[in-house]
């Protein structure tokens, strides 16, 4: 084809050279970064070796691996994992294997490929996590615990035992030095040995709600003097603490309104007030432990994430003169759970993250000179052939609300135009749309470029994001709306959101398509019913169905937010009935559209069961419905054969309900 010649076809038939396969089978997932005097270290999750872990050494001139193929580098406290490495001074990584049934500690040897065992899980039930070595006694390690021995699907909320414990390698044994409350992060040992800190929290708090940060004295193997710095349950939210080389501690508290940074010294809680800045985020909701989006690179100066509408840029801060510069740096999305910033040197940091129209990669920054920074990528998660001009960007828009109860305020969401730079539709016709709805609920999604997006995007669909009432990275306010609302506003905003596009004659009102996974599938399904004339298919990806249900056999981190975020405004007698109403398994009738549900065979999050009953209902009640389960698989896709099928039934699908004869522009 003539580079200059555009051929003629119909939205959501253009030829992509982004293929299923290209996705599965060429693509990484890059989790955690630690560094050593010499190497930097990233943790790489491979969907060609069945979603393995591996640890890979990474220096100016080479990649290599550097954990023997029998072993995974991935923690499972929480069910959402992190925090799943660690490094002493001397180089060696402490990680969680879990390609065992056990699920014990190990020392890697990176510079021999040696591993031995420093302590072993007791049962399978047994996970340890977000691992902090002490810096002149390397054989004790602080981490976090969770036993599960005693719980069952009902009464893990409660009988599943979080605590912080001290692991000895030397004697191979850990003992409690934290315990009473449900959740910890972050344990830190100061840079001195003298101090820890942590994050603590209990139900039915989460991570961005209310949690709540200490500091205590250390000497002899034991935690001394415990002292409550900041935070406060259901009204401040503590994320990252995190020490500086002279033993100040740093922390993001949301107490006024957004995550801003603080430090303790001494006695005293002092902010980092940085003007023009007072509505940005330093950190993110905290999904996963072991999250990095800020770091002391020296005693006077941080380098950060400055986050404003889930859209990030990296700035360096002069404290002593609470004062900023942005290095110009292109990642967008370092309040992705995935991405994040790491100490290298005093001048230099490495990121995991993405830009606008490159895939998330792990990039060695020096700033040496602070005006023009020097960028070096290490590792891409996909090595692509395809020219940046074949990707769609996404335009940030705020939109009015013209949809449910409270129509005040605004939604906010990214539009990413069909686009291939070969192809071309016929002008009087508007495109199809697919509406993208985010896990979580406080889950958010970035402008960063996602290949998953332009797979669709150079098909010649419209898509868009939508970042609803709930979403982190709008503020605490935007967050906490959601609350009592849960099944409501959120999907009122995805209708205001398809009412707008629609107005402004920017897509076709008869073909659009709904999709999301977990509580983005829980919004997919209550958007079908709620809002049946809407919808021409859906997509549900482990998408919850029936909240009573989820909250019967809730995993533990979860188990307590549907009280917080659908039945916190609602009296004792009437929440089942509430919940059966917000519940789409009770609604089967309205709804209209044909659905496709994706599920994972194991999943703990949302039991597969949800997704066998909704379409068993709308089977039997003459909609259509049709299930594909993959085997092996949890909350998500983590292997190829997975990740290709995913993608191919969901093409095939919208096709066949949303590629067809097109409405003219009137």
């Amino acid at each position: 084809m003539n580079p200059l010649e555009k051929t003629v076809r119909p939205y959501g038939l253009w030829e992509s050279p982004i293929s299923s396969k290209l996705l599965s089978s060429s693509s990484i997932s890059l989790r955690e970064v630690v560094e050593s005097t010499s190497a930097i270290y990233s943790v790489e999750s491979r969907p060609t070796e069945d979603g393995r872990f591996a640890i890979v050494e990474h220096t100016e001139s080479r990649a290599k691996d550097v954990l023997p193929h029998k072993f995974s580098a991935h923690a499972e406290v929480q069910e959402n994992g992190g925090g799943s490495i660690a490094i002493d001074s001397k180089g060696d990584i402490i990680f969680s294997d879990s390609a065992a049934a056990f699920k014990s500690v190990y020392r890697l040897d990176p510079r021999t490929g040696d591993v031995g065992c420093i302590l072993e899980a007791e049962d399978e039930d047994i996970r340890y996590a977000d691992f902090c070595v002490h810096p002149k006694e390397l054989h004790l390690i602080i981490a976090i615990k969770e036993d599960r021995r005693n719980a069952t699907p009902t009464t893990q909320a409660t009988d599943v035992i979080n605590t912080l414990v001290l692991i000895d390698s030397q004697e191979k044994t850990e003992r409690t030095i934290v315990q009473g409350d449900d959740f910890y992060s972050h344990p830190k040992f100061s840079p001195s040995g003298n101090k820890v800190s942590w994050i603590q929290w209990s139900h039915p708090n989460m991570p961005w709600t209310g949690t709540v940060l200490y500091i205590a004295d250390w000497s002899d193997g034991k935690v001394s003097n415990a002292k409550k710095i900041s935070g406060e349950s259901m009204s401040e939210s503590i994320a990252q603490p995190r020490w500086g080389i002279d033993d100040t501690l740093f922390f993001a508290s949301d107490k006024s309104g957004y995550w801003q940074l603080y430090f303790v010294k001494g006695e005293t809680v002092q902010a980092v007030s940085l003007k023009g800045l007072e509505q940005a985020d330093f950190a993110a909701a905290e999904w996963s432990l072991g999250r990095s989006t800020y770091f002391a690179a020296s005693s006077g100066t941080l380098v950060a994430a400055a986050i404003t509408h889930a859209t990030s840029k990296i700035i360096l801060i002069d404290l002593e003169k609470s004062t900023y510069r942005d290095l110009n740096l292109p990642f967008v999305d370092l309040s992705d759970s995935t991405s994040g910033l790491f100490r290298v040197s005093p001048t230099s940091f490495a990121v995991i993250g993405s830009t606008t129209t490159s895939p998330k990669e792990l990039a060695l920054v020096s700033i040496a000179d602070i005006k023009s920074p020097v960028t070096k990528t290490l590792k891409s998660t996909l090595d692509l052939s395809i020219s940046p001009d074949m990707f769609s960007v996404g335009e940030y828009l705020a939109i009015p609300r013209t949809a449910g109860p409270d129509q005040s305020g605004v939604v906010h969401l990214l539009y990413f135009p069909p686009h291939n730079p070969h192809f071309v539709n016929d002008p009087n016709t508007l495109p199809p749309l697919l509406v993208l709805l985010h896990g979580g609920p406080n889950g958010f999604t970035t402008p960063a470029l996602n290949m998953a997006i332009q797979f669709w995007t150079t098909r010649g669909y419209a898509l868009c994001a939508v970042n609803y009432t709930g979403s982190s990275g709008f503020g605490r306010e935007y967050c906490e709306k959601l609350s009592g609302w849960w099944g409501i506003l959120d999907t009122a905003d995805v209708a205001s959101t398809v009412n707008y596009l629609v107005k402004e004659k920017i897509v076709d009102g008869s073909r659009v398509g709904v999709y999301g996974g977990s509580a983005g599938g829980y919004a997919t399904l209550q958007s079908l019913y709620m809002y049946p004339d809407l919808w021409a298919a859906g997509v549900s990806l482990y998408g919850i169905s029936d909240i009573e249900a989820l909250l019967a056999d809730s995993y533990k981190f979860e188990s307590h937010d549907v009280e917080r975020i659908m039945l916190c405004l609602t009296p004792p007698s009437e929440k089942k009935r509430v919940m059966r109403e917000r519940s789409a398994r009770y609604h089967v009738e309205k709804i209209k559209a044909p659905l496709l549900l994706l599920q994972g065979t194991i999943d703990n999050i949302v039991p597969p069961e949800q997704t066998r009953q909704m379409a068993n209902i709308m089977r039997s009640g003459g909609k259509i419905a049709k299930v594909v389960e993959f085997e092996g698989e949890g909350h998500g896709w983590i292997k190829e054969d997975s990740i290709r099928r995913a993608l191919e039934e969901q093409e095939k699908w919208w096709k066949e309900y949303l590629v067809r004869p097109t409405t003219s522009i009137s």
